[in-house]
């Protein structure tokens, strides 16, 4: 889950991706967010979430789970993010932003990223001691 890119990499405006293994079946979650800016010091992202998608190696295609756009801010470490693909960005602004199509927002977006972030944090404990 580490990243090999610098805190200064990430341009603003850019989409990066958190990855989450979430079963035994290797399916993961993404966290999609907007870069708002670097703070090399602490090597931290300010970023915006956008969204959580669900991804399933077998079809190689993302099914959007939540809109977070009016979830909080987030400043995490920068090794937790990724660059966000093409093809997983444009299929996902593409229904955010969708104006024939009604987006319901996640009424719950706070909840949803505070408990992605809480397993999160909560694997890579785990992922420690077993290093330890």
């Amino acid at each position: 889950m580490t990243n090999k890119y610098s805190t200064d990499e990430f341009k603003i405006d850019q989409i990066v991706c958190i990855d989450f293994p979430r079963d035994r079946r290797r399916e993961k979650l993404h966290l999609f967010a907007e870069v708002i800016d670097n703070i090399p010091i602490s090597s931290r992202c300010w970023a915006r979430p956008l969204a959580i998608a669900r991804s399933n190696p077998e079809s190689f295609e993302l099914e959007f789970l939540h809109d977070l756009r009016d979830a909080a801010q987030l400043i995490l470490p920068t090794h937790l993010f990724r660059y966000a693909l093409d093809t997983e960005v444009i299929p996902l602004l593409s229904e955010l932003y969708n104006p024939t199509q009604e987006l319901k927002r996640s009424e719950n977006a706070q909840s949803i990223l505070y408990q992605f972030i809480s397993d999160l944090y909560q694997l890579r404990e785990l992922d420690q001691r077993k290093i330890n």
